[in-house]
């Protein structure tokens, strides 16, 4: 079978095509919403930018498929092979990818949230600037793979592998890490915030400036790991010979401890005046960028886009203002000045920002529009993280048309 015979069976209303012969077909932008391709031949095939959304692609053969940019949100790849694929800034929300072969895969900016990938094979793949945040990844192979930047908060990556893995910048915070292997893995500046690492094998990673605040480390292996600049707080749960090791060669949010007795009343008294001392934006934050101060890496991306488009911002900083109970203190994501107005722009899907907390931030950007700003717009954390600039483009186009 051909791409001009599928695509005429289709448009017919055909959808069942098991075992297809299609290899090397093009079938670039093409519409196959619901296609059942189970067990089909692709090899080679090149379907950029395709919409492939709910198919059933259960055992298919992809080796070195072109997926580029297609729609496979809620697909079949049960057991599907994906060797050497180009995936990248492809969708895959919901996607099941159990058992898949994706080694050597390019899966970069790619949007597997909530995409199970139990027992995948992940192995030498690059995943730079993916998000995976809620996914399955339990047991999964994903061992000497880039995963640079890659978003995995609230992910489930028990008994998963990575060992040797490139995991500078990624986001772990909420991730379920119980009993999997890092070994060896390059963890510099990853948020572990309230990650569960019980039982995890860290031997020989590195954690320079990981943040390991409110994150559970128990029963852990860190023999030869590198420490340098963890940072901690009082509700990190640690084993008492790790904290011990931690607080005698790391800089910890908490301030400069040096005694592992510190109360926990002393750790807050600590850790309020160091707050007080560092930051002048009125926020407990632990990211920093240019000397500025950031809840997210997601808030830092968008920073460095307005800061590379030219324009006057400030980031969370807190606005005096009158509110029908009086006086108050509110504060704003990015207060941002472009060709003479003034905007906000919001990033939602945040822990600070979740659906619970819709109404608030509703009054609140009620609250800033009656004070003359005009323009508050919300955009969603994930897209922030993968196109900030086009994020930032869009929003001053719109506070320029205001």
């Amino acid at each position: 079978m051909d791409a001009a015979e599928l695509i005429g069976r289709y448009a017919a209303g055909e959808r069942d095509f098991p075992k297809a012969d299609l290899r090397e077909a093009d079938l670039q932008n093409a519409n196959l919403e619901g296609i059942n391709l189970k067990e089909a031949n692709l090899v080679d095939a090149n379907l950029s930018c395709a919409n492939l959304s709910n198919a059933n692609l259960y055992y298919a053969n992809l080796l070195r498929i072109n997926l580029s940019k297609a729609n496979l949100e809620g697909a079949n790849l049960y057991h599907a092979n994906l060797d050497d694929a180009d995936l990248s800034r492809i969708k895959l929300r919901d996607a099941n990818l159990s058992h898949a072969n994706l080694r050597a895969t390019d899966l970069s900016f790619a949007f597997l949230t909530y995409a199970n990938l139990s027992s995948a094979n992940l192995r030498d793949a690059n995943l730079n600037g993916a998000s995976l945040r809620g996914a399955n990844i339990y047991s999964a192979s994903i061992n000497h793979a880039d995963l640079n930047n890659v978003d995995f908060s609230g992910a489930d990556l028990r008994s998963a592998w990575l060992n040797d893995s490139n995991l500078t910048d990624a986001n772990l915070s909420r991730a379920n890490l119980e009993k999997a292997n890092l070994n060896g893995a390059d963890l510099t500046n990853v948020d572990f915030i309230r990650a569960n690492l019980v039982s995890t094998s860290l031997n020989k990673a590195n954690l320079t400036n990981a943040n390991l605040s409110s994150a559970i480390v128990r029963d852990s292996s860190l023999k030869d790991a590198n420490l340098t600049n963890v940072q901690i707080d009082e509700k990190t749960k640690l084993d008492p010979a790790l904290r011990e090791t931690i607080l005698s060669s790391a800089s910890l949010s908490t301030g400069n401890l040096t005694e592992t007795e510190s109360s926990e009343a002393e750790i807050s008294e600590q850790n309020s005046l160091e707050i007080a001392k560092v930051s002048n934006q009125g926020i407990n934050a632990p990211y920093q960028w240019n000397n500025l101060y950031f809840r997210s890496k997601t808030e830092i991306k968008i920073a460095q886009a307005l800061d590379r488009a030219g324009v006057l911002f400030y980031p969370n900083c807190k606005a005096r203002l009158n509110s029908s109970t009086g006086r108050e203190n509110r504060e704003s994501d990015f207060l941002v000045f472009w060709e003479g107005k003034w905007g906000i722009l919001e990033i939602d899907g945040e822990p600070w920002h979740p659906p619970s907390r819709t109404v608030q931030d509703h009054e609140r950007d009620r609250l800033f529009k009656i004070h003359g700003i005009r323009i508050v717009e919300h955009y969603d954390a994930t897209r922030s993280w993968n196109d900030a600039d086009v994020v930032v483009q869009e929003f001053l186009e719109i506070l320029k048309q205001a």
